[in-house]
């Protein structure tokens, strides 16, 4: 027979501490085409990082950002994305100078508009 002793509200011990939880990591803004999926993933040990991750159809899985590139912008907050999908290339903004970016598989992110 279990102990199921009922406590209080908060009062239990967790076994998820907030180490746990701050180190997970965690996958948002998942898109599909053409039977390649694409999401976002925080990567906590490399300083809050966001990277666009890639699973292509063989099953492979790619990084298609380069560290230190942080696909990250701060229009999310407000109900927009950090990348989009246009035929097979990704744009994504870089969180350090939040311009757009190509973003291909193997080459280095392509920044659009120069100033």
């Amino acid at each position: 027979m279990s102990d199921q002793t009922v406590r209080p509200y908060g009062s239990w011990k967790s076994p998820i501490t907030s180490e746990l939880a701050a180190s997970a990591t965690q996958l948002t803004e998942v898109a599909v085409r053409a039977g390649e999926t694409y999401w976002r993933e925080l990567r906590p040990e490399e300083r809050g990082r966001f990277t666009i991750m890639k699973q292509a159809t063989d099953g492979r899985i790619v990084e298609l950002t380069p560290s230190p590139f942080n696909a990250r912008t701060t229009v999310h907050e407000y109900g927009g994305g950090s990348f989009v999908l246009a035929d097979d290339v990704v744009y994504s903004t870089n969180f350090s100078d939040q311009r757009v970016y190509r973003l291909e598989y193997g080459m280095e992110p392509e920044l659009l508009l120069r100033r």
